[in-house]
């Protein structure tokens, strides 16, 4: 009874909606290793911080791949500068760089503030920024007020140049569930989702760079 209560949870729209922002700003989090055993840490400390950013190169939950028919810089700027262009219900991105590497700029240490049309925000900061060719950053759930079954996310970006006026985009994420109850419904839910998030934004951001000036 109380997995059914869950899975209805996961169906009502305003829940869809917040786990496809997850997704794509992610975004935007198999079996859980580290953060199995982390289940009652709501708020993970730099070292497990740490020790996930580097599963999601050797052992993401869930992995997304994508090409966009645009140029590796625009893609890198747009996904990290412009998450409410592309994710649904999302309407403004706020920064604060106190924190950053880069004086005045986007950087590691940056926070990413993502709004929603019903006043609801996600906190993110970014772990790693090397532009053009790769960002990470943790969603830190206790310090957003959107309400989604997870304790956080990191979420991995890697830009390859493939031409000119084409970017191989990869995508890895790693999340933390709330409840192991919830863990085989949020792996699933992500798994089956991310890549065509992903793909939708492929969409936006090729006809933003078309019309581009």
């Amino acid at each position: 009874m109380l997995l059914s209560m869950v899975k209805r949870y996961l169906l009502l729209p305003q829940a869809m909606s917040s786990l496809r922002l997850l997704i794509l700003t992610v975004m935007m989090s198999g079996g859980l290793s580290l953060a199995q055993s982390l289940v009652a840490a709501e708020n993970p400390n730099e070292t497990v911080i740490a020790q996930e950013l580097q599963r999601t190169q050797t052992e993401p939950d869930s992995v997304a791949s994508v090409t966009i028919a645009a140029p590796v810089g625009f893609v890198f700027e747009f996904l990290t500068s412009r998450p409410h262009d592309y994710t649904d219900n999302a309407v403004e991105a706020a920064f604060d760089h106190s924190g950053s590497e880069i004086s005045n700029g986007l950087g590691r240490g940056s926070i990413r503030t993502i709004t929603l049309e019903n006043g609801d925000t996600l906190f993110q900061r970014f772990l790693l920024f090397d532009q053009p060719a790769t960002y990470a950053y943790l969603t830190d759930m206790d310090r957003s007020t959107v309400s989604l079954p997870l304790n956080y996310s990191i979420a991995r970006y890697e830009l390859t140049e493939l031409t000119d006026s084409s970017t191989a985009l990869r995508v890895s994420l790693v999340y933390q569930p709330s409840s192991r109850l919830l863990a085989f419904i949020v792996r699933r839910a992500f798994r089956s989702a991310l890549q065509n998030e992903f793909e939708r934004a492929v969409e936006v951001i090729e006809t933003q760079w078309r019309n581009s000036p």
